[in-house]
């Protein structure tokens, strides 16, 4: 008798197992069939929607793993799955660790916040008018890469420069990455598509490239693939990250920036003045990149001939900033146009650098946390951008100590020079690039704090992008 109380519900187990795998590999491959021909009608067959079979395989795979046991069905798959698990880490084991731990990084932050920003834009309406319209079909897709200051570039790499002695001029905007996607975009016609689309490549695949290069530059300081890994998984999830993915020059500055300094680390001088010098064609602080470039070649205390030759071959970043200022001079009659030019948008810089947070920490003190975020629409995002500069500052030390003087200059330098602004904008933005500061993050050894961290970043970098998308006032 108890033989046979084994064996019946075996028995019954295996045939329910064949069935549902049966039911399984029935939907699955009706589900293809779909995606393959859009639906197909023959005979009394009507293959035309996809939600029934997804559907019931959202609802089918999970009973049949949890029933387990084997069946006709699952020792193939399990035999495919294994074939498919040997052979990719054959692949990857030709593959740096490098490309792999940037990959897998900006993969988990997209398929994190694109989806969310996607839907955001279906359901709520935008705080104001979108600048331009993108010329897809699912452009309220696309959309999720590029709104505000994506308009000037765009029309940058459509039109070219202009100026305007009473309102705003695209000479506010560096030349390197509007140029790039008009490069790009030529050989597919340099229409408006294919202008955005350059806009979206050069975004993902300089941050791909950016983050390479600056593993190995932190492996190579601290010694350790980990430290290296967490570091560029920071640098994504950083909330004010949001806009290396989209159609602005954050990951392309990140990529110039990180190659200049890591060239001159290794002592190649004049490869680390030529990616300097991209760099200062990039974004108006680009020119602050040479700041560190300069230190770096006292490091090793050189003869005055050694460190003559070090800083003639760092000229080209003055050239270029020169040459671009020469170029606005013609249009406008100002050498400094690009840098007059953003009056119109109201922001300057010059004032004390404490000035603003000291205006923000006084408004809290004044009406208390929760008063101050109703003091005006942009309180949020003025708390979220003060908080930004603060948690740096304070890590600046820590970028001194461990990296050298020249990495703690650059960030300190990078941070004063938007706080001397007569707002607290763009300080998220400047933030994000500053990769001295990711650096000793990722060497913080606990991983309760890293794995919380990573948390709390995604929920704010996913909140950012969608405010980004909607037209809200986070830049």
């Amino acid at each position: 008798m108890s033989g046979g109380d084994t064996i019946l519900p075996s028995r019954m187990l295996r045939i329910i197992a064949a069935g549902l795998d049966g039911l399984i590999a029935l939907f699955a491959v009706e589900l293809c069939v779909i995606a393959l021909t859009g639906g197909v009608i023959v005979g009394f067959v009507s293959l035309t929607g996809a939600a029934k079979p997804l559907l019931w395989l959202l609802l089918l795979v999970p009973v049949r793993v949890t029933l387990g046991g084997r069946s006709w069905l699952s020792d193939p798959v399990r035999a495919a799955g294994r074939h498919v698990t040997r052979q990719w880490a054959l692949v990857g084991s030709g593959v740096p660790a490098a490309v792999i731990d940037s990959a897998f990084a900006i993969l988990v932050v997209l398929a994190a916040t694109v989806p969310a920003a996607f839907v955001a834009n279906l359901v709520l309406e935008p705080a104001r008018l979108p600048g331009f319209a993108l010329p897809f079909a699912s452009e309220r897709f696309f959309e999720v890469f590029a709104a505000w200051d994506s308009g000037w570039y765009w029309d940058i790499a459509t039109r070219g420069y202009y100026f305007r002695a009473d309102g705003q001029s695209s000479v506010a905007f560096f030349p390197l990455y509007p140029m790039l996607m008009r490069g790009l975009a030529a050989p597919f016609g340099g229409g408006s598509a294919a202008t955005w689309m350059a806009g979206i490549v050069i975004s993902i695949t300089s941050c791909l490239l950016a983050l390479v290069v600056l593993h190995r530059l932190t492996e190579q300081i601290f010694g350790s693939r980990e430290v290296a890994r967490r570091t560029v998984m920071y640098v994504v999830v950083f909330p004010w990250s949001l806009f290396l993915l989209k159609v602005y020059t954050e990951s392309l500055f990140l990529l110039v920036s990180v190659l200049a300094i890591s060239r001159a680390w290794n002592g190649h001088w004049w490869k680390a003045g030529l990616w300097g010098a991209l760099a200062t064609l990039a974004r108006p602080n680009g020119i602050l990149v040479g700041l560190p470039l300069a230190l770096l070649a006292l490091r090793d205390r050189p003869d005055a001939r050694q460190l003559a030759s070090r800083w003639l071959v760092l000229a080209p970043m003055p050239a270029a900033m020169i040459g671009y200022s020469a170029y606005v001079h013609a249009l406008s009659g100002d050498p400094l146009g690009w840098m007059s030019a953003q009056k119109f948008w109201g922001y300057s810089i010059g004032n004390p650098p404490w000035q603003q947070l000291q205006r923000l920490i006084a408004a809290v003190l004044e009406h208390g946390l929760y008063g101050y975020f109703l003091t005006s629409d942009i309180a949020p995002i003025e708390m979220i951008q003060g908080c930004t500069a603060l948690i740096v500052l304070a890590l600046t030390p820590a970028v001194f100590r461990r990296l050298g003087v020249a990495m703690g200059a650059y960030v300190l330098v990078s941070m004063l020079v938007p706080l001397s602004g007569n707002a607290l904008e763009g300080l998220g933005r400047y933030a994000s690039v500053l990769f001295p500061v990711f650096m000793i993050a990722g060497s913080m050894q606990s991983r309760r704090a890293y794995e919380a961290t990573l948390v709390g970043c995604v929920v704010f970098h996913t909140l950012l992008a969608s405010f980004f998308v909607t037209w809200q006032p986070a830049y």
